[in-house]
C-alpha cells in the first residue's frame, strides 16, 4: 500500500495513570499530550496550562525601542501629526487599531493608512507616502510592514518626516534607514523571543509607553485584538504568543471589544465557548475577506468604535464580503486545479508555479494555501495584469520559500515575507523563469520523502477515553496552533459504515465508523477522498476530537485530517497483494528448506516448559517497544505483513531508522529495521538482529528451530500473533497443493493465446482460480520449460500485470512430479500440518 502522508505517533503503545494526571487530577491522555510537549513536571504542567500575564518580558530589550518611545513622546509633547501605515489582512488591521486605541486613550488624535489591496498590494508604496506627506505628517509608524521599504523609507526621508517601523517580517541585506526599526528579527537584536506577529510588535510598543501599573490593566484595551492576530498569522503559540493567546481568549469570552463581539454573533460561535479553532476559521476570515476585496478599513472601523449599532452594521457587511469571497475563492481554486492538471509538467515539479490572468490579488494568498496543503508542494500563484504578474507563496515544512525567492531575486521587481509564506512581483514574461529557477533550487533543497508530508499524532487513542470529557478537557490545553497544534489522533481497524459528499459545493465529506462503537466523522474540503472508499472497507482515521451540538444533543465527532485503508479491500483484485502472493512460491533455485525440529534448542530460547507453549504468540504487548533499529520484522501471511506495515510506518525514523520491505531473502545493506515477507529463514543473517519479531506462526517447528539456533544470546524473539492469525496461515497452506486439472485449465488457455497479458486485478476472471494457485502453475510449467513468464510494473498507470508467453513443445512428455517447485510445496504443507 502507498501512504500519501506519514503518520507518526509521538507516544507508542498504550496511555497510561502517570504521577502527572494523579496530581494534577487531569486524564492520563491530557497528561500524556503535556509530555510530547516535554511538559513533565507539576509547576511546567501548570505555567502551561494557566500562563500568566505576569511573564510578559521587558519591551526596552528589543533594539530601537527606546529611540521610537522617545520620538512619539517628543511628537505627542509637540502636537505633532502622526499617522499609523498598516497592512490590510488580520495582523496589519489588528496591528492599526491597537495603536489607535492607545492613541484615544490618551485623548491624542492619530491618523491611519491601510493600502488598497487590489490597487496598490502589499506594504508601503511611493505614492501613499506622497499622499500622507501631503496631509502634513510629522511621525509615520508602520505596523506589519516596512522592513523591506528601503526606497519608500528614502522618500519619506527626503519629504521630512520620520519613520518608525514596526514589523516582523524577515529582515533582507538592507535596513530602511528609518528614525527607529523595531523588529526582533533584526541580527543585532538581542529581545529573547523573535517569534511575535506585527501585532504582537506593536503591542510592545503600547507597552513601553505605557507606564507598568497602567500596563497592568490597559492591557485589557488590547489583548483580545492581539489575541486575533497572533492566531491568525499562524505564529508559534510559545512564550510569549501563549501567555497572549491562553489570556486573550478568556477575555474574549467576556467581550471586552464592542465590535469583536458583534463579529463573534455574526459567525455564529457562542462567546463562552470561543478557541483558537473558531478565530483562524471563522473569525479572522471575515476580517480578511474585506482586507481582499479591497475594503481593509472595516476592520480598523469596527475594532475602534465606541458605537454598538456601527459595530453590528460593520459586522454585517464583513459577512457579505467572506460570502463574496467565498465564491471567488471556490472559481479560482478550481481553475487552478484545472491548470494543474492539464499539464503533466507539475507532477514532476517540486514547487508549483501557476499564473493566470484576471485573478483577483486579494484571493491569491488562501488558494496558494489549499493547493499547498492539498498537493504539498509549496505553490506560488500569480495573477496577471497589465504585463505584471503579482500573487502569493506558501511552502511547506523544511523548505524556505522566502530563500527560494532570494535566489531568483534578479527575476522579481518586488517581494517580501518568511520561510513559509511570501508575496513578491515580477514582469509576466519571467514567470516561466522564475518556474525553473525555484525548481532547480528545489532539486537540491528537498527530497521525494520531503514531499511526503509527516504528520505527528499524539497516540492512538482507546475506544473507552472517547468521550465527551475528553472533548472537554482538550480544552486546558488551548491555545492550539503552530508549537502546540491541536491534538491528532488515530483509531485503526475501523468498519466504515457509510459515506457521503455534503455541502452547498458539494466539498465536504461525511462518514461514520465502527468498532465497539461507532463515530461520525467529518472532513472539511476532503470531498476527493470519497472516490477511494465504499461502505464495509476498514479504514484508519486521522482527526481531531471535536463536539457535535445538533439541536441540543451533544455528541463526539471527529474531525477528519487523513484516511486510509486499514488492509486492501480484497486480496484477490488488489495487485499489491495479488504480488505478495507470487512472493510466496518459490523458484526452482531458491526453495524453502525443511529444517530439523530442536525442541530442547527453542524451549530454551523462547523461556517454556513444552514446543506448544514455546511458539504460542501474545498480542497483549507494547509492540512498539521492539520496533527499532536492528529488527527484523517476518510476515508469512498478507494480513500479517499489512498489520506489520501499519505498525512501523507509524514508528519515527529517528527510532527505526526507516524500513526495507524484503520478499524471501534479506538484502543486508544498512542498519534499517528489515520488514520481510514469506522468508527461507535459513537464508537469513540471523545474528545481526537484536529484535526478531513473529506477525504470524512461522511455516513449521523446524522454522523455529533454526531461528531460535542461529539468533545471538541478547536477542529477543517477539510472537506478535494469536490462534486467530493461523487461519490466515492455513488459508495459505491448504492452496499449495493443487488437482492436475487446474494445470490442464491453465495450459488451455495459455495454448489458445499462445502470449497474453492480463493485469493482476483480473486473473481470477481470466483463469477461474485464485492468484496464489495461478502463481504455482506458472512457476511450475516454467521450470518445467513449458512457458515463460513475468511481472510487468506501469508506472504511468499504475497497474500490475503477468505477461504469459508459451515456449516451443518440449520433446519430453510433461510429468509434473518432477517439479521441484512442486515437491517442495508438498513436504511444506506435510510438515506444517505435522506442526500444528
Amino acid at each position: 500500500m502507498i501512504f500519501n502522508k506519514k503518520w507518526t505517533l509521538k507516544h507508542m503503545g498504550n496511555v497510561c495513570e502517570d504521577e502527572l494526571s494523579r496530581k494534577l487530577k487531569i486524564s492520563p491522555e491530557i497528561s500524556q499530550i503535556l509530555k510530547n510537549r516535554n511538559v513533565y513536571s507539576e509547576k511546567d504542567a501548570e505555567i502551561f496550562m494557566n500562563p500568566s500575564l505576569q511573564y510578559l518580558r521587558d519591551p526596552f530589550l528589543m533594539k530601537d525601542m527606546d529611540k521610537a518611545v522617545d520620538r512619539i513622546k517628543k511628537a505627542i509633547d509637540n502636537n505633532e501629526s502622526i499617522w499609523i501605515y498598516g497592512d490590510y489582512d488580520v495582523d496589519g488591521v489588528s496591528s492599526t487599531s491597537i495603536l489607535c486605541i492607545y492613541f484615544d486613550s490618551i485623548n491624542y488624535p492619530v491618523n491611519y493608512y491601510i493600502p488598497n489591496r487590489l490597487e496598490e498590494g502589499y506594504g508601503i508604496n511611493e505614492e501613499a507616502i506622497r499622499q500622507i506627506h501631503s496631509k502634513g505628517c510629522n511621525l509615520m509608524i508602520s505596523v506589519d510592514c516596512g522592513i523591506t521599504s528601503v526606497k519608500e523609507i528614502d522618500l519619506a526621508n527626503e519629504l521630512g518626516f520620520d519613520v518608525i517601523i514596526t514589523d516582523h517580517h524577515e529582515c533582507q541585506s538592507e535596513i530602511p534607514k528609518a528614525y527607529a526599526v523595531i523588529n526582533q528579527k533584526q541580527e543585532d537584536c538581542h529581545y529573547p523571543f523573535d517569534m511575535l506577529c506585527g501585532c504582537g510588535v506593536a503591542f510592545k510598543l503600547i507597552q513601553a509607553l505605557t507606564p507598568k501599573d497602567e500596563f497592568k490593566t490597559s492591557l485589557y484595551n488590547y489583548l483580545e485584538i492581539v489575541t486575533l492576530a497572533t492566531i491568525c498569522d499562524i505564529v508559534p503559540l510559545v512564550d510569549e504568543n501563549r501567555i497572549i493567546v491562553k489570556n486573550g481568549l478568556k477575555l474574549m469570552s467576556e467581550g471586552n471589544n464592542i465590535g469583536l463581539k458583534e463579529l463573534i454573533k455574526v459567525c455564529g460561535v457562542e462567546s463562552d465557548k470561543i478557541g483558537s479553532s473558531h478565530i483562524g476559521f471563522a473569525i479572522g476570515p471575515r476580517i480578511n475577506a474585506s482586507g481582499r476585496l479591497g475594503y481593509s478599513k472595516l476592520g480598523v472601523e469596527l475594532f475602534t468604535t465606541k458605537s454598538q449599532e456601527k459595530a453590528k452594521e460593520i459586522a454585517n457587511i464583513l459577512e457579505e464580503k467572506n460570502n463574496e469571497r467565498q465564491l471567488i475563492e471556490a472559481k479560482m481554486y478550481q481553475e487552478a486545479e484545472a491548470i494543474i492538471e492539464s499539464n503533466e509538467n507539475y507532477k514532476d515539479d517540486k514547487v508549483l508555479v501557476i499564473a493566470k490572468e484576471g485573478w483577483q490579488h486579494g484571493i491569491i494568498g488562501i488558494v496558494a494555501s489549499k493547493l499547498t496543503e492539498k498537493y504539498y508542494k509549496p505553490t506560488v500563484l500569480l495573477t496577471i495584469e497589465d504585463g505584471e504578474a503579482t500573487g502569493s507563496a506558501r511552502s511547506i515544512k523544511g523548505f524556505s520559500i522566502f530563500d527560494a525567492l532570494v535566489k531568483s531575486n534578479h527575476l522579481l521587481n518586488k517581494f517580501g515575507g518568511h520561510d513559509q509564506a511570501a508575496g513578491l512581483a515580477l514582469d509576466a514574461d519571467k514567470v516561466e523563469q522564475l518556474s525553473k529557477e525555484v525548481n532547480q533550487f528545489a532539486q537540491y533543497e528537498l527530497s521525494e520523502e520531503d514531499l511526503i508530508e509527516n504528520v505527528k499524532v499524539e497516540f492512538e487513542l482507546g475506544e473507552d477515553a472517547i468521550n465527551l470529557d475528553l472533548v472537554e478537557e482538550l480544552h486546558k490545553l488551548e491555545p492550539f496552533g503552530l508549537n502546540n497544534p491541536n491534538p491528532r489522533f488515530i483509531v485503526r481497524n475501523a468498519l466504515l459504515k457509510n459515506i457521503m459528499i455534503i455541502g452547498k459545493n458539494k466539498q465536504h465529506l461525511k462518514f461514520t465508523i465502527e468498532k465497539d462503537k461507532s463515530y461520525d466523522c467529518i472532513g472539511f474540503n476532503m470531498a476527493y477522498l470519497k472516490s477511494g472508499y465504499n461502505p464495509g472497507d476498514k479504514v484508519d482515521v486521522l482527526f481531531q476530537l471535536d463536539e457535535n451540538n445538533f439541536m441540543g444533543n451533544r455528541s463526539v465527532q471527529f474531525l477528519l485530517k487523513d484516511m486510509r485503508l486499514s488492509h486492501p479491500k480484497n486480496a484477490s483484485l488488489n495487485e499489491d497483494t495479488i504480488e505478495l502472493f507470487e512472493k510466496i512460491i518459490p523458484n526452482e533455485d531458491n526453495l524453502y528448506n525443511i529444517n530439523k525440529v530442536d525442541e530442547a534448542i527453542i524451549c530454551k530460547k523462547l523461556k517454556a516448559n513444552t514446543i506448544d507453549e514455546a511458539i504460542t504468540g501474545n498480542k497483549d504487548i507494547n509492540i512498539f517497544e521492539y520496533i527499532t533499529k536492528d529488527t527484523l520484522v517476518i510476515t508469512n501471511t498478507v494480513n500479517g505483513f499489512y498489520n506489520a506495515l501499519s505498525d512501523i510506518s507509524l514508528v519515527d525514523e529517528n527510532i527505526s531508522g526507516g524500513f526495507n520491505i524484503n520478499y524471501n531473502n534479506i538484502n543486508h545493506d544498512n542498519d534499517k529495521l528489515q520488514l520481510i515477507f514469506s522468508p527461507n529463514i535459513d537464508k537469513i543473517d540471523i545474528k545481526r538482529y537484536n529484535n526478531i519479531i513473529l506477525y504470524d506462526y512461522l511455516y513449521n517447528k523446524g522454522d523455529y528451530s533454526y531461528l531460535c539456533k542461529d539468533t545471538n544470546n541478547e536477542s529477543s524473539i517477539i510472537k506478535y500473533y494469536n490462534k486467530t492469525d493461523l487461519l490466515y496461515l492455513n488459508s495459505i497452506i491448504n492452496n499449495l497443493v493443487l488437482e492436475r486439472e487446474e494445470f490442464i485449465e491453465v495450459y488451455k488457455i495459455t495454448l489458445a493465446k499462445k502470449s497474453l497479458e492480463i493485469n493482476l486485478a483480473d486473473i481470477k476472471k481470466v483463469f477461474n482460480i485464485i492468484p496464489l494457485k495461478l502463481f504455482i502453475i506458472v512457476k511450475v510449467f516454467k521450470e518445467l520449460s513449458l512457458l515463460d513468464f513475468k511481472i510487468n510494473h506501469d508506472d504511468v498507470l499504475k497497474t500490475k500485470s503477468i505477461c504469459i508467453n508459451l515456449l516451443p513443445k518440449p520433446d519430453k512428455k510433461l510429468n509434473l512430479d518432477e517439479s521441484k517447485i512442486l515437491n517442495n510445496l508438498k513436504k511444506l504443507n506435510q510438515e506444517y500440518k505435522e506442526s500444528y
